[in-house]
């Protein structure tokens, strides 16, 4: 299968970190990939939009911005990107507009998927997510990497939330910080980072505690 991308967050959080996006265009060995950014989690993403066109443009892909009514656009995708913003609208949107097939089909085909923050999120079996009025919840996600992740796990109240949603479910789980990524194929995940102190994390629930193992340029087998 093709290559699964998760994002844990880039400059500030929220802005991309062009290693990160560097790195991800390597994995594309056309010269002029087509490339998908999905727009879904957030209503305010055109200078989001800008930011990462940019950044692709100048690596010779050619980028498109996915509309409603459009989705069988994704079928032409050699890498579809999932941006920024809010998981649970981010998956209500791709069923209701059906792109969730349609990108379901795409990476049967062999595009790769990737995915920033909440676009990271909603590529797990489970997310840790902070929603819009509602708080840090667990989200189902696409499934298309078999575990539970975070992101921006670096803030204190976000790895702190997400160890105790973990601990209630007696789950396992994945914590990546900003300036990391995690790539996946065929259930053989390895993190990367950008800096120095940026990680990714395991964290192993027991019955009444938990271990949080730091991991980078190093491999390993999911589910945990």
């Amino acid at each position: 299968m093709a290559k699964v991308i998760a994002i844990g967050g880039g400059y500030n959080g929220g802005d991309f970190d062009k290693e990160i996006e560097q790195k991800i265009r390597s994995f594309l060995p056309k010269d002029e990939p087509t490339v998908i950014f999905v727009p879904y989690a957030s209503n305010d993403f055109e200078d989001n939009y800008r930011q990462f066109k940019e950044i692709y443009e100048s690596q010779g892909c050619i980028v498109k911005l996915l509309e409603p009514g459009k989705e069988n656009l994704l079928l032409q995708a050699d890498l579809i990107y999932l941006g920024r913003g809010w998981t649970i609208p981010l998956l209500k949107k791709l069923d209701e507009t059906n792109a969730k097939s349609f990108l379901l089909q795409a990476y049967e085909k062999g595009a790769m998927i990737a995915g920033f923050s909440a676009g990271a999120h909603a590529l797990f079996t489970l997310a840790g997510s902070n929603e819009e009025n509602i708080g840090y919840v667990l989200v189902e996600g696409l499934n298309l990497i078999h575990g539970c992740m975070i992101s921006h796990y670096n803030y204190t109240d976000r790895a702190t939330a997400f160890h105790r949603l973990l601990s209630e479910r007696k789950l396992n789980g994945i914590g990546l910080e900003d300036h990391t990524m995690m790539v996946v194929e065929n259930d053989r995940a390895k993190v990367y980072s950008t800096k120095i102190k940026a990680s990714g994390h395991i964290i192993k629930t027991e019955d009444d505690y938990f271990t949080v193992k730091p991991i980078k340029n190093e491999e390993f087998v999911l589910p945990l």
